[in-house]
């Protein structure tokens, strides 16, 4: 076996191929036991988390969920996108409810507010919601995203109860770290 000491690796600066370093057919590059460092706007890692879990309150307070989340960054500056679902159950009643996400770790804010849910009809009613944000991760410290609720004093299930099907997502959550 063969190794090759270099700084950079430059492609030939004219011709067909110019500023171009080819790897052939049927090579690979691996890179497995060193580090590769992604450029910006490149995705460095995902995780992806689910449950079956759920959580229930009709106060006037914010509540934690059981719908979290988390994700080691990389690098302190990277963005972290988070696309989530959760199925939402309200009871029949007058009041905007409210959702959140609280970060604690690296990023410990509130990195996004929705408060516009509302559902006034007879009866109780359920759908599956998306949620989706971004936000810089801040540090390379653990973010655990927690999302939280304020049913604002009508019944609220976060995410709803319902066993029929045996259901095993009734929430996820995927946090993208991006390279800035």
């Amino acid at each position: 076996m063969s190794t090759l000491h270099v700084e950079n690796l430059k492609g030939l600066s004219s011709g067909g191929n110019a500023n171009k370093i080819i790897v052939p057919s049927g090579q690979t590059i691996d890179a497995s036991a060193g580090t590769l460092t992604p450029g910006v706007g490149q995705v460095v890692q995902e995780t992806f988390t689910k449950g079956n879990t759920n959580g229930t309150s009709s106060g006037s307070a914010w509540v934690n969920s059981v719908v979290v989340g988390s994700i080691t960054p990389k690098f302190s500056n990277s963005i972290i996108r988070l696309f989530a679902t959760a199925a939402i159950w309200r009871s029949s009643g007058g009041a905007y409810f409210g959702v959140r996400i609280v970060c604690s770790g690296g990023n410990t804010n509130t990195v996004a507010t929705w408060g516009d849910g509302y559902y006034t009809g007879g009866g109780g009613i359920s759908w599956d919601t998306p949620y989706q944000c971004e936000f810089v991760g801040g540090s390379t410290n653990a973010i655990t995203c927690t999302f939280q609720f304020n049913p604002a004093g009508h019944g609220m299930w976060f995410p709803n109860n319902g066993s029929t099907h045996s259901p095993d997502h009734r929430w996820t959550v995927k946090l993208t770290e991006i390279k800035q």
